[in-house]
């Protein structure tokens, strides 16, 4: 069985801490809270300064739903 990676990245924005930014070919930029179920709530992001992005690690959104949702786009687009 082949290994599907997630192709996703997680920035967090110096000027927004109670929001994550997330990136993906598929959904593109989007803006969501930090907080439990958050992914409900994004929002795409029209402009968006580079100088204030960090990446971090996409396990630090784990109470999101961002993980499942990215996934499950995955996995749609694969079957």
């Amino acid at each position: 069985m082949r290994r599907v990676q997630l192709k996703a990245k997680l920035y967090r924005d110096l000027d927004h801490h109670d929001y994550w930014i997330a990136w993906s070919r598929n959904i593109g930029w989007v803006r969501f809270p930090a907080r439990p179920n958050g992914w409900a709530e994004r929002k795409p992001v029209v402009e968006l300064d580079a100088l204030h992005l960090r990446e971090v690690s996409l396990a630090q959104a784990f109470d999101t739903d961002l993980i499942e949702a990215f996934r499950s786009t995955l996995f749609s687009h694969t079957a």
